[in-house]
């Protein structure tokens, strides 16, 4: 799945968690750490595996070990008030960071399995596993990180899942105009 694809996707989900949770609009403030949380992922293995200091660009990062530990540690960290640092970061984005980097993330590691877990393949979808299970090595790991992503865009409607991009878009929109037109914006912060 490609870089705009997973944005849309965490964006989606986001937005069926704040209306779980708060009935609120996503606020400004969440897209930050949401759009981080969506690219996390790709960000580590990605360039890691180019380098050869991983053997598979889906591979650490892209484990569900990985999500439980840098977001149980983004959580506490953010929650905290004995962390360096934390004091210095507003209250608002305190409450929002850790929920919508784990949204963001959990959506990368979905948007990357769905397939094969909807076959039922669970071979193809074993980075979700590492270290636990082995991953293969990929040619395309040899190919620059920030390349690959210029050869995704140069051919978009082969890689983008434009309908997935279009739903988030028009959700974001309609949000908006919905709440311009009942006077409600988003609180900051939530």
């Amino acid at each position: 799945m490609d870089p705009v694809t997973h944005g849309a996707v965490a964006y989606l989900l986001y937005v069926v968690y704040a209306a779980a949770t708060s009935r609120r609009l996503p606020a400004r403030w969440a897209l930050v750490p949401l759009a981080v949380g969506s690219q996390f992922p790709d960000l580590i293995d990605k360039p890691l595996a180019y380098w050869g200091v991983l053997v598979y660009g889906r591979s650490l990062a892209h484990s569900v070990f990985s999500l439980v530990v840098v977001c149980g540690g983004l959580w506490w960290v953010m929650r905290s008030e004995s962390v360096p640092l934390t004091d210095r970061v507003p209250d608002r984005l305190r409450r929002v960071t850790p929920a919508a980097f784990t949204i963001g993330y959990a959506a990368h590691l979905l948007g990357d399995a769905w397939q094969g877990l909807i076959r039922g393949d669970l071979v193809s979808v074993r980075f979700l596993a590492y270290p636990l299970f082995g991953v293969p090595r990929s040619p395309s790991d040899d190919i620059a990180p920030w390349v690959r992503v210029l050869e995704i865009y140069r051919e978009p409607a082969a890689a983008v899942h434009l309908e997935i991009v279009v739903a988030a878009l028009v959700v974001f929109v309609g949000l908006r105009l919905w709440a311009a037109r009942r006077g409600q914006w988003p609180e900051r912060g939530r």
